[in-house]
């Protein structure tokens, strides 16, 4: 499978329709685009758009996660007509549109169980699910090949309305061999399609695999996807932010992506997302905030913004009711600031990657990295710490260009100070 490698230069735009603004609608969206426009993103990916269940509703409105009806819009955001508009002023303004799908589960009350009720997974002759704490929604099983089909159809329709790309839930949780399925499907008329799964923790793949049920490993997921979460380290990066845990295995663990992932593997970097804390909560300064921000989009990587995220909103919505997210620029610098990590993105030298290394172990709370590519080298600085560091880097002593500032950083006997984040790029 070919990688979409030009992904490296490219930021995605999570957007959760309910909360994003005052109405929850697709319309009252469109209003927005031109905002998110400026702030130079290329993907914009909407959590699922379809009808929620009743029946056993989480909150007054309930999860989004538990569908009801994958052909349906959910009236809460407007029709299907909205939904087309809005995709194709999405596209007018260059953007594509990604939306979330849920093929591991629907709602206790889905139209699918109706039709289908051979399609689910049962346990002991009744209707169920593998994860306990998930009591909204109900398990299909992939055993019965029809419902590979059924799901194949399904995602060839929203694609032919001009849907450009899929994040697929759980997808760990679904048998490998029907997303690779799918996606041999699905490349036929829609080879330009984009795959990212959602992956899952390290411990909940050895819980689940234990008690019998599938749960795939990052690596295996490569074989049908073009992107994956980064699951695999986020909770060590999190112990790290809250002084529960040293730097080093989260640095480990990037590194171990590095040298066991497929060829032209590509992760979103996303330190902030709907399932969650908001990273603004998590830094206990705006510097050590600048810093670990700066030190996603300079990953070998995909950028990833959630909405809100942007504004150093602090409030994780909740999924189940009505929770708007605060839109307003309080801090015009951080704004600015996001606007110059997605454009930075796209310079060429994050492309065609061919090395990408972290220097050292994190003892001094400093990420060092370089990378290599076929137009250049960049070398990033990110000091996660609380105070200014001096460390080592294999840069010649002289003057060079922080791109984040635009000002001089200046390498002395081998070494340079680091407070807020540096990026400097090597053409």
């Amino acid at each position: 499978m070919k990688r979409k490698t030009y992904l490296r230069n490219q930021t995605i735009y999570q957007i959760y329709a309910r909360n994003h603004t005052a109405e929850g609608t697709f319309v009252a969206l469109i209003k927005d685009l031109p905002r998110i426009k400026e702030l130079g993103v290329d993907i914009l990916y909407l959590l699922p758009i379809h009808p929620i269940g009743e029946i056993a509703r989480k909150g007054e409105l309930g999860s989004p996660y538990a569908i009801r009806d994958y052909y349906l819009i959910n009236p809460e955001h407007g029709t299907l007509e909205d939904f087309q508009t809005f995709i194709t002023l999405a596209h007018s303004y260059g953007f594509k549109v990604m939306i979330d799908i849920v093929l591991h589960h629907t709602s206790p009350d889905a139209e699918l169980l109706a039709e289908h009720p051979e399609f689910y997974y049962y346990n002991n002759g009744k209707l169920g699910n593998k994860v306990g704490d998930w009591s909204d929604i109900i398990d299909l099983d992939y055993n019965n090949r029809d419902l590979w089909d059924y799901m194949v159809e399904m995602l060839k329709y929203w694609a032919s309305l001009g849907v450009d790309g899929y994040r697929a839930d759980v997808a760990p949780l679904v048998p490998l061999a029907f997303w690779e399925y799918a996606r041999q499907e699905l490349d036929e008329d829609y080879p330009e399609l984009i795959w990212l799964s959602e992956s899952v923790e390290p411990h909940f793949i050895t819980n689940l695999t234990a008690a019998g049920h599938i749960a795939h490993h990052d690596k295996e997921m490569y074989s049908a996807f073009d992107i994956l979460y980064d699951y695999d380290v986020y909770n060590d990066l999190k112990a790290y932010l809250e002084g529960k845990a040293p730097l080093k295995p989260y640095l480990d663990g990037v590194r171990y992506q590095e040298q066991n992932y497929p060829k032209g593997y590509l992760k979103i970097r996303t330190i902030e997302n709907h399932d969650t804390v908001r990273i603004a909560s998590l830094c206990k300064t705006d510097q050590i905030l600048r810093n670990v921000t700066a030190w996603s989009f300079f990953q070998n990587g995909v950028g990833f913004i959630y909405g809100g995220q942007e504004v150093k909103a602090t409030h994780r919505p909740t999924l189940f009711d009505i929770d708007k997210i605060d839109l307003n620029v309080k801090d015009q610098d951080y704004y600015d600031f996001m606007i110059l990590l997605v454009e930075m993105k796209k310079h060429p030298v994050f492309a065609e990657i061919s090395s990408f290394n972290i220097i050292g172990d994190g003892a001094d709370d400093v990420i060092v990295s370089t990378l290599e590519s076929r137009v250049g080298a960049a070398h990033g600085f990110f000091n996660l710490g609380l105070k200014e560091k001096e460390v080592k880097t294999e840069l010649k002593d002289g003057s060079y260009t922080n791109v984040l500032t635009n000002t001089d950083i200046v390498v002395n006997d081998g070494k340079i100070k680091v407070s807020e984040p540096i990026i400097i790029i090597e053409e």
